[in-house]
């Protein structure tokens, strides 16, 4: 019963190198103008009905919203807002979601990063890299 209850909190101990590590403000360039345009190609991709964008460094992400029937076709919009988007500068990384509760948070960093200060952008680097690892989970 001991080793049991021993193996059982053992379990819950996280290894302190797995935590996250700190964005330096230095790599956090917001760039708008590519968000907005992003947003833009998104939305006039059939099927998309609204979309949150944001931009930093080389990497841009989107998240949209998609309903009703063409929810059927997550998939190939996504493909098609992903080569859409792509085309407006061929070296970003470019990460495309449906998911609603990312599409959420990243509306709210993007309302964020309009209002950023220097003391917040190291939380917005971090959320958007948080936001990244989600959408390739």
């Amino acid at each position: 019963m001991v080793i049991f209850l021993l193996l059982a909190t053992s379990c819950g101990i996280q290894n302190p190198s797995a935590k996250k590590q700190p964005v330096n403000r230095e790599d956090i360039v917001i760039n708008h103008e590519i968000a907005a345009v992003a947003k833009q190609k998104a939305v006039a991709v059939k099927g998309v009905e609204e979309a949150a964008a944001m931009a930093i460094g080389k990497e841009l992400s989107l998240a949209i919203k998609v309903s009703g029937l063409d929810r059927f076709r997550l998939q190939s919009i996504r493909e098609q807002v992903h080569d859409t988007v792509k085309e407006l500068d061929p070296n970003n990384n470019v990460f495309v979601t449906t998911d609603k509760k990312l599409f959420v948070r990243l509306q709210q960093i993007e309302q964020q990063g309009a209002l950023a200060q220097e003391e917040s952008l190291q939380e917005i680097g971090s959320e958007f890299k948080e936001i990244i690892k989600d959408m390739g989970d």
